[in-house]
């Protein structure tokens, strides 16, 4: 006898009173679909506490769910930049199933649509982590099959992630490391680095030199400001999913990571090391990884490794995921072609610009 249960379809109900299947959310009801996204598997990039800290980059998010009020069976939030017929959604790794042993049925998808075409928007980007879900949009609308909005991206499509899959046992997890890592972890421990945790935005406001000076180091960009992030903790706080982890020596920081998580996944968002400490990074993801394990994090999510991040990252395991590629659905097709021949091709230029104008009027 079989001991796997049948897997329902989200179907949509007869209608009655209501025009579409979807309906969206209130804000002072946020808070709550923290916690109920907590007992899903929906990734991080779905939840309230992540996107609300969008809007002073002019991102407006929008939350729907599907099925009976008391009994929700999916959750979408829908970034929207513009307004009247210039609306442009952006949707990462969603919609999503607040039940495990629940998938999409295509009139869920179709719902999805009827609901955005309504609301006027000329196309919606989706990202996804299932494949199948992005296939029932191709088989809904017109797709394309590239991201139209390369210009806020918030999911590695260049190279995988790495992640580490956690072991209740700390010695069963340390040796699934490489023997370089584990050499480091003593070493650091020998040397006499200290870690330690807060969950205060403060302590972020403290590193944020640390991370500043690594930028300019390694080259890279801090996409989004301060205040977004510590905004992001605050509304973080109350679910526990978001931890700041330092690195010191002798009182000084020399290290320091950002970590959120999902219901199974903590998410290394940023991190930064003193130039002169760089080896005492193993030793704080170490500490990070098995602090959010005891959170419930059964995974941890060292971000993409481009470069010499993948020699660094892969220490820790060999396991990397990829994602499909981004999905874009057409919905009014003539404003589409305007964006894609007009809008598209110069898009990228001003990126840069209308980020650092977003967070000029966000101080």
């Amino acid at each position: 006898m079989s001991l796997v249960a049948p897997i329902p379809d989200i179907q949509v109900r007869p209608r009655t009173s209501t025009r579409h299947a979807w309906r969206e959310l209130q804000i002072h009801d946020l808070a709550r679909w923290n916690e109920k996204l907590l007992a899903s598997d929906a990734s991080l990039l779905q939840y309230p506490l992540w996107n609300e800290p969008y809007r002073p980059l002019w991102l407006k998010p929008r939350y729907l769910a599907f099925g009976p009020v008391d009994r929700p069976l999916a959750f979408v939030c829908v970034l929207t930049l513009g307004f009247g017929p210039a609306k442009i959604g952006l949707v990462f790794r969603g919609p999503v199933s607040l039940h495990s042993n629940a998938e999409f049925a295509q009139s869920a998808i179709r719902d999805l649509l009827t609901w955005a075409h309504a609301q006027g928007y000329a196309f919606i980007r989706f990202t996804h982590s299932d494949e199948r879900v992005l296939d029932l949009l191709s088989a809904s609308a017109h797709v394309e099959p590239y991201d139209a909005f390369p210009y806020f991206l918030d999911y590695p499509v260049q190279c995988p992630d790495y992640i580490v899959d956690q072991f209740d046992d700390d010695e069963a997890t340390l040796s699934s490391f490489d023997r370089e890592a584990r050499r480091k972890i003593r070493r650091a421990i020998e040397a006499g680095y200290q870690f330690r945790i807060s969950n205060s935005a403060d302590a972020l406001a403290a590193a944020w030199p640390l991370y500043q000076d690594c930028s300019r180091r390694k080259h890279f960009k801090l996409d989004r400001s301060l205040a977004v992030y510590q905004r992001a903790i605050r509304l973080a706080q109350p679910h526990d999913c978001a931890r700041i982890y330092s690195a010191y020596l002798n009182g000084s920081l020399v290290g320091s990571t950002l970590v959120f998580r999902d219901r199974a996944t903590a998410h290394s968002v940023l991190a930064a090391f003193d130039m002169r400490h760089r080896h005492a990074a193993v030793f704080l993801h170490w500490h990070a990884m098995r602090d959010m394990h005891r959170l419930g994090a059964s995974r941890y999510n060292l971000g993409p490794g481009p470069g010499l991040l993948a020699r660094f990252k892969s220490q820790f395991c060999n396991r990397t995921v990829s994602y499909p590629g981004a999905r874009t659905v057409v919905l009014k097709e003539k404003t589409f072609r305007l964006w894609e021949k007009l809008v598209f091709p110069i898009a990228s230029g001003v990126r840069p610009t209308l980020r650092k104008l977003a967070c000029h009027f966000r101080h």
